[in-house]
């Protein structure tokens, strides 16, 4: 496109024959010339040969630059356009000389000032009624504010808010590349690694949800920092991220880089003068053949970060079809599980908790069991975790409160001998992170009538000291409806004398685990000892808990320990059956070993 003038007023198509047809398109009279110089629009007019003829004013209110630089030289255009557009600009035009009647492409212009601005281009072939080409018109509009919203519409379409992380649909897209390109190549070289916050809903829970906000910022950083490539690590929601490695067949090669991640990632993070430190359970999925689709992919990673994390918070699990097994089996047991609630199948026991020197009942701790619609027994540890996992527990540990109320309220009005003893029960974990406990024991308590220094509500050391300072400010709560705090398991857990000072508890469980081996072992007789000191220390009662022959039961009492229950004095038992006991004023012999 050699350099051109305007070219000269010529004759009107009016004073041609009727036979006679204009040579160009290119010979317009001067009101045409003018409704073009003054048009909005930004013009061209090229000869059959691709010569620059006319470029209307309009230029240089939409590009910056006047008409003069584009008579100048032939190819100024391609020097303004972004040069990764070029190839756009050169494909258009490659399309007109191969008679294409109408193209169109977009493409970004360089302005003077150094910023760009989005263009669409429109060029049409004019032909004369015998098929000459009379040249080409063309006509550039400024799309800019439509890119932008465009643009910005994508960006929330494809990328997480909070992060700037691609976002789930994003991920299942790469999946989706990386399974098509490895069908075609038969190399399956590619992994997609799952991770989660461990425990993330505590941090929530106890310092809000900006603290939550500003760690996974902090982790989609450094996730950012330390992985690679464009559009590795994505945000699938909540706290949980996905990692896309490719190419690599090297299974080992992605553990490793999992764990050098893993270890980046728990630094702290301090928000608001605080010390935050967080740790992070990964599941991965290598590439396989006959996995087909992207949402199982992540499906499969997810389950593998499940099954690590059933046994370990802070763990890398990979997939394999042991792993499939075990899900399925844990799907069908939620499912039960949500059924078992609708058909009431949940009901209460109760172990009798005694006086270690008389054996007298002075109180009892209500424990969950569930009978399934086929009449099977299934053992708490089968099912409590799931719970926890699910959320079931919130409902189920509401229930069990409830129940647990209503009924020893009944017995104390029906029977005068149930005054003198309390209730245990047990919260879970996922109970005691949940702001709304405090307020829920307290409605419960109303409505059940029982008034709350019947109530011991039992936690374990491990769950209190997963977030001591959330702990103590919600076990204080607890307090000023006057219920009892007892501490479970005592002696599994890590708890520093400070905290345990500033818990405000009555009572300690010592774990079954030491009490069980105390005439065999001298370290756990030293433990049990220890314990016993240190609650009347701190002026505590202790109950020792696994209590299964008579000379435990001896060795605890020159211990000066208060209280015991296990199958030594009675294994948990109906309500009718409590009830009983209590009412004849029953001091629990030793019983005969537990065979069931």
């Amino acid at each position: 496109m050699a350099g051109a003038t305007v070219p000269q007023k010529v004759k009107s198509n009016t004073e041609h024959s009727d036979e006679m047809e204009p040579l160009s398109i290119f010979a317009p009279d001067s009101t045409a010339l003018t409704m073009v110089q003054h048009s909005p629009l930004w013009e061209f007019w090229y000869s059959a040969d691709g010569k620059l003829e006319l470029i209307s004013d309009a230029c240089t209110t939409i590009c910056g630059y006047e008409p003069k630089h584009f008579y100048r030289n032939s190819r100024f255009m391609e020097a303004i356009i972004a040069e990764e557009h070029l190839p756009v600009w050169h494909s258009l035009w490659t399309s007109l000389r191969n008679n294409e009647p109408y193209v169109e492409a977009e493409f970004q212009l360089r302005l003077p000032d150094g910023k760009k601005r989005w263009m669409k281009f429109e060029a049409t072939n004019v032909y004369s009624s015998a098929g000459t080409s009379l040249g080409i018109r063309a006509f550039c509009h400024d799309i800019t504010k439509y890119k932008t919203i465009f643009q910005q519409l994508n960006h929330v379409t494809w990328y997480d808010s909070l992060t700037q992380l691609p976002n789930r649909s994003r991920c299942l897209e790469k999946i989706n590349s990386a399974i098509a390109r490895s069908t075609t190549s038969g190399k399956w070289d590619f992994s997609v690694v799952y991770l989660d916050i461990d425990r993330f809903k505590n941090i929530n829970d106890s310092l809000g949800h900006a603290a939550g906000d500003a760690i996974l910022h902090k982790l989609a950083d450094r996730l950012r920092a330390h992985t690679y490539g464009h559009e590795t690590v994505f945000r699938l929601g909540g706290d949980e991220f996905a990692i896309i490695v490719e190419d690599t067949t090297d299974n080992e090669a992605v553990h490793r880089f999992v764990e050098n991640l893993s270890k980046h990632i728990k630094r702290t993070i301090v928000w608001n003068k605080k010390n935050i430190h967080i740790t992070v359970s990964f599941g991965i999925m290598h590439g396989e053949p006959n996995v087909e689709s992207a949402e199982r992919f992540l499906q499969n990673a997810h389950v593998a970060l499940n099954h690590g994390r059933s046994s370990d918070i802070d763990s890398i699990s990979v997939y394999n079809s042991q792993i499939f097994s075990k899900a399925l089996k844990l799907i069908s047991m939620e499912l039960d599980l949500h059924n078992a609630i609708l058909n009431q199948e949940f009901f209460l026991v109760y172990q009798p908790v005694v006086n270690v020197a008389d054996r007298s009942i002075i109180g009892c701790e209500a424990l969950l069991r569930w009978k399934n619609g086929r009449g099977q027994i299934i053992p708490p540890d089968k099912f409590i975790p799931l719970a926890e996992e699910t959320g079931l527990i919130l409902h189920l540990g509401e229930w069990v409160l409830r129940e647990a109320c209503s009924t020893f309220a009944s017995w104390i009005q029906q029977d005068p001998e149930f005054r003198t003893l309390k209730v245990n029960v047990n919260l879970s974990a996922r109970q005691l992170s949940d702001p709304d406990l405090p307020d829920m024991v307290s409605r419960i308590l109303q409505e059940t009538d029982l008034d709350a220094h019947y109530l011991r509500l039992e936690v374990t050391e491990t769950m209190l000291m997963d977030d001591p300072q959330h702990s103590v400010a919600t076990l204080h709560k607890l307090k000023e409806l006057g219920v009892s705090l007892c501490i479970d398991d005592f002696g599994t857990g890590y708890s520093s004398l400070m905290y345990l000072q500033q818990f405000p508890i009555d009572n300690l469980k010592i774990d079954r685990s030491f009490v069980n081996t105390i005439q065999r072992k001298t370290a756990d007789y030293e433990i049990v000892k220890a314990v016993i000191a240190l609650a009347r220390a701190l002026d505590l009662t202790v109950v020792a808990e696994g209590v299964e022959e008579e000379e435990q039961r001896i060795m605890l009492e020159v211990l000066n320990c208060h209280y015991a229950q296990g199958y030594l004095f009675s294994k948990p038992i109906p309500p009718a059956e409590l009830e009983i006991l209590v009412s004849n004023g029953t001091r629990l012999t030793p019983q005969l070993p537990y065979a069931g």
